[in-house]
Order: C-alpha cells, then sequence, then structure tokens
C-alpha cells in the first residue's frame, strides 16, 4: 500500500474555491482502480495537503498519467501557487480502536 502526499499553497483568497475543486477530483479519484481513500487537510492559511492511499505504486501512476487526471485536476492546479508530491510506502497502518469503559 503507498500513500501520496501533495502539499500546496493556493492562491489568496481562494482557498474555499480549492476545497471545492479538491472535492470533485476526490470523488472521481475515488472511483479509480486501485485507489482506496482520499483525505484533504489544511496545513495553516492558503497550505493545504492531500493525501491519497493506493493499493499499489502501479494503480497510482496507471491513474496519474491518464489524460483523464491531467482534465480532472486541471482546476487544482489553476488554484495554486506552489505544489510538491511525495509517495511512500506505507509499512504498517493501525485503525484506530474505540475507547470502551
Amino acid at each position: 500500500m503507498i500513500r501520496m502526499t501533495l502539499r500546496m499553497r493556493v492562491l489568496p483568497d481562494r482557498e474555499q474555491d480549492f476545497v471545492a475543486a479538491w472535492e470533485k477530483v476526490a470523488l472521481a479519484a475515488s472511483q479509480a482502480t486501485g485507489n482506496l481513500r482520499q483525505s484533504l487537510l489544511r496545513a495553516g492559511p492558503r497550505e493545504f495537503v492531500i493525501t491519497s492511499d493506493w493499493e499499489n505504486r502501479d494503480a497510482f501512476h496507471t491513474f496519474e498519467r491518464s489524460p483523464e487526471q491531467d482534465i480532472l485536476t486541471a482546476p487544482l492546479r489553476e488554484l495554486r501557487e506552489t505544489a510538491q508530491m511525495d509517495v511512500s510506502d506505507i509499512l504498517i497502518h493501525l485503525e484506530g480502536v474505540e475507547y470502551r469503559s
């Protein structure tokens, strides 16, 4: 399992547009073969972190390099100032356990 992490700084006063555009992208990406989950985090003013978990690198790269992905993510690219992507292998993943008294 891998996690793609994309840190983006958005244009001034475009945060809400970015969130709305991301929701559309995430919904479509969640339907891609091998996609496990999508998350959007706010790291600070105008700073967002996108995480996307995939079954493996091949599934991610198939989606990432597709013409559909390029068209789908164009609105995000138009709203960003900077972007930095990392892809990491998930070695251990633990789900939270609900506390019971």
